[in-house]
């Protein structure tokens, strides 16, 4: 057994097939929904949460987990020699500050245990994209302190890439203007948003979804590295990242694709009848 563990949060969007798979455990963030504070868990119905998001009469909020629940975490698998967390970026949550907190607080008690926090800057399939090659390099005996360096190597090379379809949800939570929003409804008019340096920015915009599924697949035909795998998530129209995963093979046969519906987390920052796409690529674009 590897003695090393491996710790993201619930911003990765991944599954509990793939945590299974690579023994990979989840910390949920908390959704603040109605007054009510939820925990973005596996118990968490990301699918009908997305339906409630179209009629929701105010946008929910997402929080980081507080640092005792990654403390607990540690403690929890302090019989690792070394855990690896790897967190949504630092800029667009605190919940890497929570796992660097509680690192500092678990690392005075305990003198045997290791923790790491990669801060991955970025969000959803991204950080599980590292944490893909982490449990890969822990299988192949790899030291963490090697892992650790090699992980924060890729964050520089990693793609994500969202096609917004539903601007109305982006317009009720403030995250577009009414006007600018309106205007972009009524043309149609599908926004591309990227993740750079940790942040999100509007990287293009296409007329209509379906051109926004082809300027997605020209971004990963253009600048990904050669035999890069493919992951896509959505919030609740796997028939949309149908259609990329289709588009993809058309121009790729062969090539790994990995499809999975977003967490409540990614669900609420990026509305429903989202799709992103992550890949590794040649550089920032």
């Amino acid at each position: 057994m590897s003695n090393i563990k491996i710790l993201v949060d619930s911003g990765s969007d991944l599954s509990m097939e793939y945590c299974e798979k690579y023994d990979i455990t989840v910390i949920p963030l908390n959704l603040q929904i109605e007054g009510r504070t939820v925990a973005d868990d596996t118990h968490f119905d990301a699918a009908k949460y997305c339906e409630y998001l179209k009629v929701s009469p105010q946008v929910p909020k997402s929080a980081q987990p507080s640092p005792q629940a990654f403390l607990d975490s540690y403690r929890h698998f302090s019989s690792y020699e070394h855990i690896i967390v790897i967190t949504m970026s630092a800029k667009a949550s605190g919940t890497h500050q929570s796992a660097v907190l509680a690192r500092d607080l678990f690392e005075e008690e305990n003198q045997s245990c290791h923790v790491h926090v990669v801060d991955s800057a970025s969000t959803s399939f991204a950080i599980s994209m590292l944490a893909f090659h982490a449990a890969q390099m822990c299988q192949n005996g790899q030291p963490a302190a090697e892992i650790v360096a090699q992980l924060v190597e890729d964050t520089l090379h990693i793609g994500a890439y969202y096609l917004v379809d539903n601007i109305s949800f982006l317009i009720k939570g403030g995250r577009i203007s009414t006007i600018k929003g309106g205007l972009l409804s009524k043309m149609s008019i599908k926004p591309i948003i990227g993740v750079r340096n940790g942040m999100a920015y509007n990287h293009s915009n296409a007329l209509g979804f379906q051109k926004g599924l082809s300027k997605l697949v020209s971004l990963f035909q253009n600048n990904a590295f050669p035999g890069s795998d493919v992951f896509i998530s959505h919030s609740n129209c796997a028939h949309k990242a149908k259609q990329l995963e289709e588009a993809i093979h058309h121009i790729a046969p062969g090539i790994s694709v990995f499809i999975s519906q977003m967490r409540g987390t990614m669900c609420t920052h990026a509305g429903p009848d989202t799709v992103g796409l992550f890949f590794y690529q040649k550089q920032f674009i």
